[in-house]
């Protein structure tokens, strides 16, 4: 078992790091990065070259972070060419699962399983018209996204030993941070730059999860045409009001760099982590898709749908002159604009799973992730989705005392909702 355990989540935006160890009560954070990725949207004087290394630069930067160099580390993968699905099938002695499984991917995964990672959870034995019945999750992932990922940690100097999703990773840290009863189901939404992680947790052994294929650039993009600002100042004046780090948008603010549950999930996909002896492999770039295009509709068996400071201030139109009632409702009408899709698609997947009675409701909604900190957004998702929704910040549940005096007052409450995903990736060792 690792002393000190690093998990590393590359992002579309930036890159997160986080450093922990295991303490006699829980965790302790030994430390934390951040690098943002330079886009060409938001840097159009970049060149092609610069924006395709931008990765492998923001990995640099973090890792000039001794906790963060040279380490051994776990990552993880998101998108389309992450394909979850559902299995259920009658009870079977232990030695034929694993068998019994890869034949069930066979039919109901979207590409060539020998082009892929596969791994799978068991949740436990339900009864189903008087007889036992085997239910879990497969998850297969296409070689040629690991082999980019691989690739580009090798490249930085890390060690990938463990692989893993975002959303497995998610809930991983909420069920070791959090915990969660048998009769409660807990939606952790994770809104990145272009991919929103939504992981639905019902009681601490079964977990339902999916990708969708917009996120944060959609609020930057309102933004934009709302207000009448190119995307750089869009981009910049989102992070402002949700107090994110800002990097290397304006040459200023944050730094780029600073630094100095798991049986249930992770725990159970071991298999899938390992990364030794892993070769990349050349499958001669084919694409593949989850569902034809004249498809809707979400299903988690046969597909996924992919579908495209308190005072929020933006160019000269300013809500500085306004009183607490209008800045709501200004916000909310940018969200709305900006996040609608989302929320259909989070409506969407509740349905599914109620309607088939996996799940008997949805009790809370936790949002993470840089958007999730945008002024009235919790609100926003609890009037729409009609859930209790607040902010998960998976560092309160985390011995901190150890490094908090490295960074300004407040700073780690600010940033962790940030670090799920990379936290959970670091429990994955411990």
């Amino acid at each position: 078992m690792a002393t000190l355990a690093v998990g590393i989540d590359v992002g579309t935006s930036s890159v997160k790091a986080v450093a922990l160890k295991r303490t006699g009560s829980g965790y302790a954070l030994k430390s934390v990065g951040q690098a943002d990725i330079r886009r060409s949207e938001f840097h159009p004087e970049e060149s092609p070259q610069a924006i395709a290394e931008a990765p492998l630069r923001a990995l640099e930067r973090v890792s000039q972070d001794s906790a963060f160099s040279r380490k051994a580390c776990a990552f993880a993968v998101s998108g389309p060419r992450v394909a979850p699905r559902l299995f259920k099938f009658p009870s079977i002695p232990k030695g034929e699962v694993e068998q019994a499984i890869r034949f069930e991917a066979e039919q109901i995964i979207p590409f060539d399983l020998a082009q892929a990672a596969l791994d799978f959870v068991l949740f436990d034995e339900a009864m189903e018209e008087g007889k036992p019945v085997m239910e879990g999750l497969v998850v297969a992932v296409h070689k040629e996204e690991v082999d980019k990922r691989f690739v580009l940690l090798k490249s930085a100097g890390y060690d990938p030993v463990v692989l893993d999703i975002d959303t497995l990773a998610l809930a991983n840290a909420f069920g070791e941070t959090e915990g969660i009863n048998e009769r409660e189901t807990v939606a952790l939404i994770n809104i990145g730059a272009r991919f929103t992680n939504l992981s639905i947790m019902h009681g601490p052994r079964r977990c339902f999860v999916r990708d969708i294929a917009t996120g944060g650039d959609m609020l930057t993009r309102a933004i934009s045409e709302i207000y009448g600002l190119d995307l750089p100042q869009a981009e910049k004046r989102k992070r402002e009001a949700a107090y994110t780090p800002l990097d290397d948008l304006d040459g200023g603010g944050f730094a780029d760099d600073f630094g100095g549950g798991a049986d249930d999930f992770g725990g159970q996909t071991e298999g899938f982590g390992d990364t030794e002896g892993f070769e990349p492999v050349d499958d001669g770039g084919e694409e593949y898709v989850l569902l034809d295009s004249d498809e809707t509709g979400f299903n988690p068996v046969a597909g996924d749908t992919m579908t495209g400071e308190e005072d929020f201030e933006a160019s000269g139109q300013t809500q500085s002159g306004m009183d607490a009632a209008q800045r709501i409702t200004a916000n909310r009408a940018v969200l709305a604009d900006a996040l609608g899709d989302l929320i259909s698609e989070i409506q969407d997947t509740f349905k599914y799973y109620i309607n088939r009675r996996i799940i008997p409701r949805v009790d809370k909604v936790r949002l993470c992730g840089g958007t999730a900190k945008f002024p009235d957004i919790q609100e926003f998702f609890a009037g729409q989705l009609g859930v209790p929704t607040d902010l998960w910040n998976p560092f309160a549940r985390i011995d901190v005392g150890g490094v908090a005096g490295k960074y300004p007052p407040n700073f780690l409450d600010e940033l962790g909702p940030l670090m799920a995903v990379a936290t959970g990736l670091a429990m994955r060792q411990l």
